[in-house]
């Protein structure tokens, strides 16, 4: 757990560098990637529940990144306390941008594997990620 702990500190802080200039950090981003594959839209207890964050940490993420036209977040017909979160077409756009000032750093991190080993740490990651999914608490 060490390696994994130093390894995401690390690449965390130049992932969050590389952002800063967009005005965004790794939260904003894993944020916008999941709203990515939500096509109609998710709710803050949703969102919340898929980053294992609490709701008024996602209230006031979402609200920053509305303010700035990057989601829209509309109430639900029916049910006045549901609000439904969604990604703008700026939103979309600021994720690519995001995505490509990621990309040197990324590419850092990963340069001392070769394609081998990315295919193979892509997979156990994959692994892990499905196990911890289907055993959230």
């Amino acid at each position: 757990m060490r390696e994994l702990a130093i390894v995401q500190q690390l690449a965390t802080t130049r992932l969050n560098r590389a952002l800063k200039p967009l005005g965004l950090t790794m939260t904003h981003t894993s944020l916008l990637f999941h709203l990515l594959s939500c096509p109609d839209g998710a709710s803050i207890g949703e969102i919340a529940d898929a980053m294992e964050v609490n709701q008024p940490a996602v209230s006031k993420t979402v609200g920053g990144l509305a303010e700035r036209g990057i989601l829209t977040v509309e109430t639900a017909p029916g049910d006045a306390r549901r609000r439904t979160v969604r990604l703008t077409g700026q939103g979309h756009a600021l994720l690519g941008q995001a995505m490509a000032a990621m990309h040197p750093d990324a590419t850092h991190v990963f340069a001392p594997l070769d394609d081998a080993d990315l295919a193979s740490l892509t997979g156990l990651l994959a692994r892990l990620r499905t196990h911890l999914d289907a055993t959230r608490a």
